[in-house]
């Protein structure tokens, strides 16, 4: 019985030392797991949301305050919402449904705080070119009196040159070294109703420094296009460029759901055949075979691709942007063009625009 009770208290002896290397090795949590990544610094993390007529997008960026390091914004997390209520059939906001576009507005200015710890300090405001006039003023009022903030809003020129910023890449490389990419480069954003476009170009300031200016145009899809082109030496002699819009996205994610890269190249091919399936067969082209993309989840990424673009078209409205595109593509004469979709062109405009703010 002696002997019993000296064992037990040696086992008992040696388990509270085990217990306490425990706490010492894993800081009090027994079941000594594998810590998590460290919260983000508060410094560290903006948000940006953008509003439209229609809709409002938000985005929570981590941006680096390291001195010595390239402090490129991070994407985190994002967030789209409409309002509840109904866009007016007249196209003219109602005062309602300009207060509903501003709580929007404040739900998700909210949500970026509470769930993703963004001071609300950090949270920038930016309004696109469709909110004009009036509208534009009873929106900001609305905003300032629920939330406390201001509104920067864009114009059509403003929202084209952020567009070129965010997504031409500044440099490209070929054999080892960097080239300047922007000087080689311009952007389209095609929709069904207008061509939008432009490009950067070195310029010599008054003091001698060289410094990035814009060139810019905004032409109805059915407008002198082809005038545009025989004027502009950019369009003509620019030999790489970055399309974007709903339409491009489509026609990307539709023909090749497995290419999910940044950056995609495109031929004047691509748009001649996704032109003729829209024509002839669009209810097979809105449904690509997904089964022959082996990683799950790159399948997930092109199902929810899909099914996007699902909700934005019809057969007949995606059939009416395809035909847009070749005849925009035809009378700029992008046959001879290197042609690249720049896939994250729709949160790059806003991403542009907050690390502007945090420039400033």
């Amino acid at each position: 019985m002696h002997s019993r009770t000296l064992y037990g208290a040696a086992k008992m002896t040696i388990g509270m030392a085990l217990l306490s290397l425990l706490n010492l090795v894993c800081g009090g949590d027994a079941r000594c797991q594998t810590p998590g990544p460290p919260a983000p610094n508060p410094k560290e993390l903006h948000g940006g949301i953008e509003v439209s007529l229609r809709s409002v997008r938000a985005i929570v960026l981590r941006v680096p305050t390291d001195p010595a390091g390239d402090n490129v914004p991070k994407i985190l997390n994002s967030d789209q919402l409409n309002p509840l209520t109904p866009f007016p059939k007249d196209e003219k906001p109602t005062p309602e449904y300009i207060r509903d576009l501003a709580q929007t507005v404040q739900k998700l200015s909210e949500k970026l705080q509470r769930e993703s710890r963004v001071p609300p300090n950090q949270i920038h405001l930016l309004g696109l070119s469709d909110l004009a006039g009036q509208t534009r003023d009873d929106l900001a009022r609305e905003v300032q009196n629920i939330i406390g903030r201001e509104i920067m809003f864009l114009d059509a020129k403003g929202e084209t040159e952020l567009n070129i910023a965010g997504n031409i890449p500044r440099q490209y490389q070929f054999e080892g070294k960097r080239y300047d990419n922007r000087s080689i480069s311009l952007l389209l954003d095609i929709s069904a109703t207008n061509v939008r476009g432009g490009y950067q170009q070195l310029r010599l300031t008054s003091r001698n420094r060289a410094e990035y200016d814009y060139v810019t145009w905004d032409i109805p899809i059915n407008g002198p296009l082809r005038a545009e082109y025989a004027q502009n030496p950019g369009l003509m002699m620019r030999k790489k460029v970055y399309l974007v819009g709903n339409i491009v996205w489509a026609l990307t994610a539709l023909l090749y759901p497995q290419n999910q890269g940044d950056y995609a190249p495109l031929t004047f091919e691509d748009i001649n055949s996704f032109y003729y399936r829209a024509m002839t067969d669009p209810e097979a082209l809105l449904n690509p075979d997904l089964s022959k993309i082996r990683d799950e989840n790159a399948r997930k990424e092109a199902r929810k691709g899909r099914e996007a673009i699902k909700a934005i078209y019809t057969p007949r409205t995606l059939a009416a942007g395809a035909e847009a595109l070749k005849n925009a593509a035809t009378e700029l004469n992008l046959a001879d063009k290197q042609l690249i979709f720049a896939r994250n062109s729709n949160w790059a405009r806003l991403v542009n625009f907050v690390r502007l703010q945090l420039e400033q």
